[in-house]
């Protein structure tokens, strides 16, 4: 019990840290995808989510790793996508993108609203990690 308090703890901390960065700078490093290896898969471990592996995605998102790690690529989000694919349910992928889609939408439409212009710049960081905890939690 004491475990899994501590892992949700980690989880949602982990996230906060992510979700404020990526939107006062539009940007995930990689140090932040490290830290979710090193912090978040142990986490859902404890938590006993089940992963979806199987060997394609295995190695996508080892190679993307290993690219991001070593700078050769960016694209943060698609980074932060494949640390979680393991655990995304692949039966609700569907609703999950959809999801993803109308979340992004109401986060473009505030952003506007806010800033009474379009915005430049998106950071997607949010989106990705409420609909990756939905996705999981259902």
């Amino acid at each position: 019990m004491v475990i899994q308090v501590l892992s949700i703890m980690v989880a949602l901390i982990w996230t906060a840290s992510v979700i404020v960065r990526d939107l006062s700078t539009f940007q995930i490093s990689n140090r932040s995808i490290l830290w979710g290896v090193a912090l978040l898969w142990p986490a859902f471990f404890f938590l006993n989510l089940s992963t979806h592996f199987n060997l394609l995605l295995l190695w996508i998102c080892i190679m993307v790793l290993v690219l991001g790690f070593t700078s050769l690529i960016g694209m943060g989000d698609v980074k932060l996508v494949l640390l979680l694919a393991p655990w995304i349910n692949q039966g609700k992928i569907g609703t999950s993108i959809w999801l993803l889609i109308g979340i992004s939408w109401l986060q473009l439409i505030a952003m506007s609203l806010i800033q009474r212009r379009f915005p430049q710049r998106i950071a997607f960081a949010p989106a990705i990690l409420l609909v990756a905890a939905l996705n999981m939690a259902t």
